[in-house]
């Protein structure tokens, strides 16, 4: 019997929100989890996204500059985190 190894992929900061169209994300804010989400809409300068409504959750747009940090899997390091 083989053992099967699930690969934990952590979510990881990012400032391309730009890109997250169609990904589920994690919205941090003041270092706790605010919302857990699908992206429907991003501003093309990256500076606010759209989470689609689910359940209880109306949909929300989520602006960069109000100190959301915002974490997916797709990309392993922001920007910001480089300079």
């Amino acid at each position: 019997m083989e053992s099967q190894v699930v690969a934990r992929v952590s979510m990881q900061r990012t400032d391309q929100w730009q890109s997250l169209v169609g990904e589920v994300v994690e919205v941090w804010l003041d270092g706790s989890l605010y919302r857990k989400g699908l992206v429907d809409g991003a501003m093309a300068d990256a500076s606010g996204i759209w989470l689609a409504a689910e359940a209880a959750d109306q949909r929300q747009f989520i602006d960069a500059l109000s100190g959301y940090e915002v974490r997916t899997r797709l990309y392993p390091r922001s920007r910001r985190a480089n300079a």
